[in-house]
């Protein structure tokens, strides 16, 4: 699906001038179960925590090296409070901040002079601070509002399926979609009646920690539609704590 990126005209600056979580006030007229907002704020904290890990490794994490080649190379390393780890034959090296597979790209290319052969893989054996695990939230005008266990390959159909389909509420050619990438949260507006109706407009899959909002048709529609997602998420008392970029079809 082609996209354009977009920041959110008004939303974005807001949010990315506030230090704390922005909290946007509920639509008029539309009634929150307490359910429903207990919900969206496990759901808003399990993004956040996803969006406050920096990357794969902390302090006290236990990391093994294995060499396929040079199988004596092979070693278990535990992150030090400096952030750092001690691979053989090379000096300490900063890995907070990094994926595992930033890490083995960037042992890789230190090993490169060393060895023939300079394959190596990362595995984390022990994390003392576990990532959350991975789920998807599903909220608004569905039968079963919840989070499920995230699966590759599942689709906001799937999700939506998961959740026991949308209600006789919902509206389906305004769903909206919040993920985390990096440290930003992206929101995009899904119109899968579109695809319903024999649209050929590919279906996207959802990451982990993907927040889907079916919003009712008693929210107003506006032609701005960084306005339509700002109240559709605060349809559901979502909090966003860093700046949201809408990306619109």
């Amino acid at each position: 699906m082609r996209s354009t990126v977009l920041l959110l005209s008004t939303a974005a600056a807001t949010l990315a001038a506030c230090a704390g979580p922005v909290r946007y006030a509920p639509a008029p007229a539309v009634p929150l179960t307490a359910g429903s907002l207990d919900l969206a704020r496990d759901a808003s904290r399990m993004v956040e925590a996803r969006l406050d890990q920096d990357g794969d490794f902390h302090a006290g994490d236990l990391v093994r090296l294995t060499f396929p080649y040079t199988p004596q190379l092979n070693s278990d390393q535990r992150v030090q409070l400096s952030g750092a780890i001690s691979p053989p034959l090379l000096a300490p090296v900063e890995i907070r901040g990094l994926t595992a597979t930033q890490l083995q790209t960037r042992l890789q290319s230190l090993y490169r002079p060393k060895l023939a052969r300079p394959d190596v893989s990362v595995t984390v054996l022990e994390y003392n601070r576990p990532p959350p695990p991975q789920e998807i939230f599903v909220l608004g005008e569905v039968a079963k509002p919840g989070n499920f266990p995230y699966r590759d390959g599942t689709t906001p159909f799937e999700g939506i399926a998961r959740a026991g389909g949308g209600n006789r509420d919902a509206d389906l050619s305004r769903v909206v979609a919040l993920t985390p990438i990096g440290n930003q949260l992206v929101a995009r507006m899904l119109d899968l009646s579109a695809t319903l109706n024999g649209s050929a407009r590919p279906i996207d899959f959802l990451p982990p920690y993907t927040i889907l909002i079916v919003p009712p048709t008693a929210i107003a529609r506006d032609v701005d539609r960084s306005r339509q997602i700002r109240a559709i998420i605060g349809f559901n008392g979502i909090n966003v704590g860093s700046a949201v970029t809408l990306i619109q079809p």
